[in-house]
């Protein structure tokens, strides 16, 4: 019975949502009847315009679909830029649970530490921080679990481990809606949920963060403006994340250092970001002002790593050179970038597509730098992706919004910085190692394919024809060696490619 009540919530709620859609293709009187008899209590949602209406629901719904809300705002390829700035308003507007509460789940952390503040630095639907010191000295954030945050998900989403039925009702809610709104059918609304089951997962288990936060602790000795705060391992639980506790000035605090500071910072953080990319291919996908802070030394350190992007080999490819037809002007290389990732199905009209992105470059290429907005331009281009039916990967849209929002954060810490000028030169000077590690990618790939065949070679050998076997085994060893030396030695391929033509010239004479 409780899963046919959710099911009907959630219904109703996504019924009157799509109220204005229904009525495209129902007759009004139907719709107004079906809402009446079956989703009365949900008819109110019919006073607010529709972007609201969706956040409401949201809201209305629960903590996990608080959740689901905010990372739908990352998806502005799939909805409407006026429905995204409206979910982007969604916060955890959660109260914090008493000290003595939240410790509850987590008894073994009185062994180890000195002092709590009972008042959490930081409170969300799924965990809150609290500051603590060590009986070692130490000054610490623990993230916690709250106690009741897998039963409140449970009951609002049911995305546990052992259990995703919610997420099943949300499916069968989509798939009826999908008989009548081509929308759900169009951008593939069923895969975005699954995505959305998996990022939920991920925040009920901290030591997934926790992992990631080594990751970039790795990447940060080697990237001098960049600092991650240790991970406390052995305090460390699935419920439970102890970090080093960060000590630093927030973005909105910088305005006395002088301007050229505040230039090299602006700087130096979008560099980071883009190594962070383009370099480990893995980067901070909820990268806002409240999760930055300016240490005394100069180096940005970051926090809550919740939400992560990683980028396939195909698709980090893909995405530098989508970035680079972007910076000159290509309209082919973007369409070939987007084809790579399965972006473009043949239904898209590629001449008409090809036409628009040429009038889009033209219209932000023609203005002088310091008027190009990154972050208006990548609602533009994703509000152009709709258009044409073009679905991206749920990475590359945090990518595309982490990218377009660094430029935002830039100009937080200084007024004047514009991401071009800045990003052109580092992709063209990438673009050489990106090529070489492409490059070899492909050719180990293509060598492992020649390995398989050598293997089968003596078997198709001994059903070729006799005089053509010492022919084909000459080719088949020829290829192979071409791959070990794409692979392991690429500087010389034309020498071993020479050899092989001498090789065969003498062949053939005997």
């Amino acid at each position: 019975m409780r899963f046919l009540h959710r099911f009907w919530q959630i219904l109703g709620y996504l019924y009157f949502c799509t109220y204005e859609h229904l009525i495209n293709y129902v007759p009004e009187i139907i719709v107004r009847l079906i809402g009446f008899f079956f989703f009365h209590p949900y008819r109110f949602l019919l006073g607010y315009p529709p972007p609201q209406r969706l956040r409401i629901a949201f809201e209305n719904l629960g903590a996990a679909y608080l959740k689901i809300g905010q990372i739908l705002s990352t998806r502005v390829d799939v909805l409407p830029a006026e429905y995204v700035k409206e979910l982007e308003k969604l916060q955890d507007r959660v109260p914090p649970e008493p000290l003595e509460e939240i410790l509850k789940s987590c008894q073994y952390l009185k062994e180890h530490v000195l002092e709590f503040e009972r008042k959490p630095i930081g409170s969300g639907s799924v965990a809150q921080v609290h500051w603590a010191r060590l009986k070692d000295g130490r000054e610490v954030a623990i993230k916690i679990l709250r106690p009741k945050a897998k039963e409140t998900i449970k009951q609002d989403i049911k995305v546990l481990k052992k259990s995703v039925q919610d997420i099943k009702v949300l499916k069968k809610s989509v798939s009826f809606l999908s008989n009548f709104i081509p929308f759900f059918r169009e951008f593939r609304i069923l895969k975005i949920i699954e995505e959305l089951e998996r990022v939920l997962l991920n925040e009920l288990d901290l030591t997934t963060e926790a992992a990631y936060m080594e990751l970039f602790r790795k990447f940060s000795s080697k990237e001098p403006s960049l600092y991650i705060p240790e991970v406390i391992w052995e305090l460390t639980r699935e419920n439970v994340l102890v970090i080093e506790f960060i000590k630093g000035r927030k973005l909105d605090e910088i305005k006395d250092l002088p301007k050229e500071t505040r230039k090299n910072l602006a700087n130096n953080f979008v560099k980071i970001v883009n190594r962070m990319v383009f370099e480990l291919g893995i980067f901070h996908g909820d990268l806002h002002p409240g999760n930055i802070f300016i240490l005394e030394n100069g180096k940005f350190a970051l926090i809550d790593f919740g939400i992560v992007g990683r980028l396939s080999p195909d698709t980090l490819s893909a995405f530098f050179s989508f970035s680079v037809g972007v910076m000159n002007k290509d309209p082919d290389l973007i369409i070939n970038s987007l084809r790579r990732i399965g972006a473009i199905t043949k239904e898209v009209n590629v001449p008409l597509l090809k036409r628009e992105i040429l009038i889009f470059l033209d219209r932000y290429y023609n203005r002088p730098l310091s008027q190009i907005d990154a972050e208006k331009l990548f609602y533009e281009e994703l509000s152009a992706a709709r258009k044409f039916k073009i679905l991206l990967p749920e990475e590359l849209v945090i990518l595309m919004k982490t990218i377009a929002h660094t430029e935002s954060i830039a100009r937080l810490i200084y007024d004047d910085f514009r991401l071009p000028p800045l990003l052109k030169p580092y992709l063209k000077k990438l673009a050489p190692k990106m090529a070489i590690n492409e490059f070899s990618r492909k050719s180990l790939n293509l060598l492992m394919t020649y390995v398989d065949l050598i293997e089968k070679l003596p078997e198709r050998l001994s059903r070729a024809p006799v005089v053509s076997k010492s022919r084909d085994f000459f080719w088949g060893i020829a290829l192979l060696g071409s791959a070990v030396v794409l692979s392991f030695a690429p500087k010389i391929i034309l020498v071993y490619l020479f050899a092989v033509y001498i090789t065969n010239r003498f062949y053939k004479r005997q």
